[in-house]
């Protein structure tokens, strides 16, 4: 099995574990999500939209990133890095129109930003095509 391909399934494992257990937390208890940011979530419509958003939402995705794993990895990685990418691109933002935040949102920040460069890099390595001097000893 080729490097890039162990590579890139282990990094979709990665990314779905992580966003299945922001998942598991925000469908059994939604205030322990936003407990981290000190919100309180006041009425049943507030846990209702974090049990969709946080929880239905990254169960869905980190099930397609396990599915991807082993089946569309490309496709996984390019969701990878518009999702990541995204939160990324928006906290940056905050930093420059708001200011310096707490540590956990800038240990959110470097983890989103890791798995978007690592997803960018691993759709850039894999979309690479062997050379005809790479591969002229392959068979």
């Amino acid at each position: 099995m080729k490097l890039n391909l162990i590579i890139t399934r282990v990094f979709l494992v990665l990314l779905a574990l992580a966003t299945l257990n922001i998942a598991v937390q925000a469908i059994l208890d939604p205030q322990v999500i936003f407990d981290n940011v000190q919100v309180q979530l006041g009425n049943l419509t507030a846990r209702n939209s974090v049990r969709a958003l946080y929880g239905g939402v990254n169960l869905a995705f980190g099930l397609f990133w396990l599915y991807a794993a082993f089946r569309q990895q490309t496709m996984g990685l390019t969701l990878a890095l518009l999702y990541t990418g995204g939160f990324a691109v928006g906290r940056i933002l905050s930093l420059i129109m708001d200011g310096m935040p707490d540590a956990f949102a800038m240990q959110w920040l470097v983890t989103e930003s890791v798995f978007a460069l690592g997803a960018a890099g691993l759709l850039f390595w894999n979309a690479k095509k062997p050379t005809a001097s790479s591969t002229a000893f392959s068979h």
